[in-house]
């Protein structure tokens, strides 16, 4: 998903965590749940925003479609093929998409991507700085003096004023305190020691890294420490200390405790809180409601990622063009179905002329003459200036005078398709005057004359094993490039001849060394149409055609059970 947009979201989201605890259950005192609490809105935050559930609508369907056609063809096509072959995703409700879709990127400068860098610049900094506060912490531990406990590590340094611990050691200052004193604060860090609470502030510490734009993080980290400070005040009392003598010692070291970040302090910043939590009532049944409310705020979260992520990859169901014209009208009203959508476009916008391309090409040029595909003439709905003609009308056309124009496709699959409307509709708009070309016009036009002469000028692909190529060559399928001859070696067709460039076991090769090649030496063939800009019109034109042809000499020889039935094969088996 967007990044930017995933940076937000979990953002937001530790708005909803970090408050909802603020104002729900700060006050409670179960201090070992609350500290699970946090931990659970924290995780929620982080994966929520990942969290897609299964879309089967169509732009999602083509999305995954893609992808998988993208991880697998590499895989089929042989190495002299482009890397990015043009290959054809076909829906069953004939729709078809390239399996490469996706335009080179160029990196251009936007404020988004400013926003980006700022915020990994100060990603980078505050990692920085803690790893030096922690190098710097294992210099301390390293060069002061050490006596092993039972639970944990005992660090005495003048270096500090205010006793903390981390992981298995706990730093103190024994001239800063009284016995009575020390044996408080040793019960207090030890049970910060055995509950492992630095985990959870070093934790703390790296959400503050990763959104340290965000009040919520410094919050979120600071209900951490008091809960941990809580749970540890809860723990030493149950001891049997003495309560007032211990808050005497809060006070007391309270008074020299400095800032630790990630290092859990005996009095830290929290130490009003503390005394005031220690006297406080223990919290009854009752209060589990509030954790009750607490989890459907989680359950609600969820849920509004969910929507949100289940139309992330989608356009949202705005309509981009301004209805100035009868036939944007026509294409608004069509667009707000929700079962329409531009399938080829030529249209003016605030930034300039726009296209949308797509298989198959409905409307075509001849000569300069507008006509639609055979294979669509009665699908297609015409309207000229918001009007319908009949489809002669079309020719009584220029391309000079067509100011816009729109090929709308139907989805016949979806809830409220119209099932008595043809399944394309085109919409154009005239111009009374001359319409400037631009390159994009050029384009534009260029590419319906090129669907004059192909069925697939943007592009296509076919991949035949030995028996499919049997089939092919059986029902005359051109899509093979080649057909086979009596003697049953193949032959490149007479009209492709001189237009296909041919690549035997990936060695290129002329149309006379196909016909050396026995249909059942045949291991795969592919075939490729290249796009309409390679080879319409272009001062370094190609050839429209790739054939490649991978074979197999010994296969003609083996015995008979190695291949599969076809009952396409006329031969010797």
């Amino acid at each position: 998903m967007n990044s930017l947009r995933y940076v937000l979201l979990v953002n937001s989201l530790l708005v909803v965590v970090s408050m909802g605890y603020y104002l729900l259950l700060r006050h409670e005192t179960f201090f070992r749940t609350n500290r699970i609490v946090l931990w659970l809105g924290m995780v929620a935050a982080l994966s929520l925003p990942m969290l897609e559930l299964p879309d089967w609508r169509p732009q999602p369907v083509r999305t995954v479609m893609q992808r998988t056609a993208q991880v697998i063809i590499p895989k089929v096509l042989p190495p002299s093929f482009s890397p990015r072959p043009d290959v054809i995703i076909t829906f069953p409700n004939g729709r078809a998409f390239l399996a490469f879709s996706e335009q080179p990127v160029s990196l251009t400068w936007s404020w988004q991507l400013g926003l980006l860098v700022m915020y990994a610049l100060g990603v980078l900094f505050l990692l920085a700085r803690f790893g030096i506060r922690l190098l710097s912490l294992g210099l301390l531990i390293r060069r002061s003096a050490q006596e092993n406990y039972e639970s944990f590590t005992l660090i005495c340094t003048h270096r500090i004023v205010s006793p903390f611990s981390f992981f298995n050691w706990v730093v103190i200052n024994p001239e800063q305190h009284s016995p009575n004193e020390l044996e408080q604060v040793l019960r207090h860090e030890r049970v910060h020691v055995l509950a492992v609470h630095s985990l959870d502030m070093i934790g703390a510490e790296l959400i503050c890294i990763l959104f340290w734009f965000n009040p919520a993080a410094y919050l979120f980290r600071y209900l951490i420490h008091q809960a941990l400070e809580f749970s540890a005040d809860e723990a030493v009392l149950a001891e049997g200390v003495d309560e007032k003598a211990y808050q005497y010692s809060l006070l007391s070291v309270g008074l020299l405790a400095n800032d630790a970040g990630f290092m859990n302090q005996f009095s830290g910043p929290s130490l009003r809180q503390r005394i005031a939590m220690i006297n406080r009532e223990r919290s009854g049944s009752r209060a589990w409601g509030r954790y009750v409310f607490w989890f459907l705020l989680m359950g609600t979260m969820a849920v509004a990622c969910r929507r949100k992520l289940g139309t992330m990859d989608e356009k949202p169901p705005v309509n981009a063009l301004a209805a100035i014209s009868p036939t944007r009208a026509l294409v608004v009203a069509l667009e707000d179905k929700n079962t329409w959508h531009k399938q080829t476009a030529l249209y003016n916008s605030k930034t300039g002329t726009k296209i949308i391309e797509a298989d198959p090409v409905i409307v075509q040029l001849k000569g300069n003459k507008f006509v639609i595909a055979d294979d669509y003439r009665y699908s297609v709905g015409i309207h000229i200036n918001g009007g319908p003609v009949p489809v002669e009308a079309l020719e009584k056309l220029s391309p000079e005078f067509v100011d816009e124009l729109f090929v709308m496709q139907q989805w016949e699959d979806m809830a409220g398709t119209d099932l008595g409307a043809k399944p394309f509709q085109v919409l154009i708009q005239t111009s009374s005057n001359v319409v400037p070309f631009n390159g994009v016009r050029k384009h534009f036009f260029t590419l319906l004359q090129a669907a004059a002469i192909s069925k697939h000028p943007l592009g296509d692909s076919y991949s035949f094993s030995m028996n499919q190529l049997l089939e092919a060559t059986f029902f005359h399928n051109k899509d093979a490039l080649v057909e086979r001859t009596k003697n049953e070696h193949l032959k490149v067709y007479d009209e492709y001849k001189k237009d296909v460039e041919i690549f035997i076991n990936d060695i290129p090769a002329k149309p006379a060394d196909v016909e050396t090649v026995h249909v059942r030496e045949v291991a795969r063939l592919h075939t490729k149409e290249r796009p309409y800009t390679e080879w319409f019109h272009t001062d370094n034109a190609v050839s429209r055609f790739e054939l490649h042809i991978l074979t197999t000499p010994k296969r003609a020889k083996r015995d008979t059970s190695y291949y599969v039935f076809s009952p396409f094969y006329t031969g010797d088996f």
